[in-house]
């Protein structure tokens, strides 16, 4: 299994559970005046974001035998398939999460009027639509977010100059950097599912966001 991609990407706090974080909902306007004028006072309102709590368990059996040898082999096994198991449901939850029974993921939200795309194939046109969506303030650090085969289906196409729309770079430790019209594209492992042509209506197989703009709160990160 492929996990670990999202997980690094998000912005990590550890508030206690139930503290108020306060957050600006506007910003000020900055006015021209006279020589001398003053200017209109402008009150800062703010909004508050409380976390909620949410227990991640794992439990892993052991015969009587394991429990009573030190094994180093079996101990390096046990943590990193714990650790895995649970990355992997964390990540899960960053982009679909329910945020009842666990944190709330990104694909739960309601995007902006014009900002939710249905194609009902994957061209160019399609990219050329997605990126005139993204507002320009949101344009640094918003990254594409899909499985493999979706991208790999991009792999190939080519502008009305017959540029190439997807690119695969290899950067200096040699690992491949997935590319979009110039925005970079983190894969999604089996989080979401492949574009297909019989494809479910509402599934969201790619998006666009800015994952430090996700707040993952842990107070307790893992214990054993």
């Amino acid at each position: 299994e492929s996990v670990g991609m999202i997980l690094p990407l998000v912005t990590r706090t550890n508030y206690a559970a139930g503290v108020n974080i306060p957050t600006s909902t506007v910003r000020p306007v900055a006015s021209w005046v006279a020589e001398g004028a003053g200017s209109d006072r402008q009150k800062k309102t703010t909004g508050v974001i409380s976390f909620a709590r949410f227990k991640l368990r794992c439990e892993i059996s052991v015969s009587m035998e394991v429990s009573a040898m030190a094994l180093s082999a079996f101990e390096e096994a046990f943590v990193r398939q714990v650790s895995e198991a649970m990355v992997k449901a964390i990540e899960q939850a960053i982009l679909t999460g329910n945020g009842t029974t666990q944190p709330k993921g990104i694909l739960q939200e309601t995007p902006p009027t014009g900002q939710e795309l249905t194609p009902d194939a994957l061209t160019y046109a399609v990219l050329v639509e997605a990126e005139a969506a993204i507002p320009q303030a949101y344009e640094a650090g918003a990254v594409w977010c899909m499985s493999k085969k979706t991208f790999m289906q991009f792999v190939g196409m080519t502008d009305q100059d017959g540029q190439p729309i997807a690119r695969i770079n290899y950067g200096i430790n040699g690992k491949p950097e997935r590319v979009l019209l110039g925005r970079p594209v983190v894969l999604s492992g089996d989080y979401l599912p492949n574009f297909s042509a019989g494809l479910s209506s509402g599934k969201v197989y790619a998006f666009i966001f800015n994952f430090k703009d996700y707040v993952l709160n842990t107070v307790y990160d893992m214990g054993v």
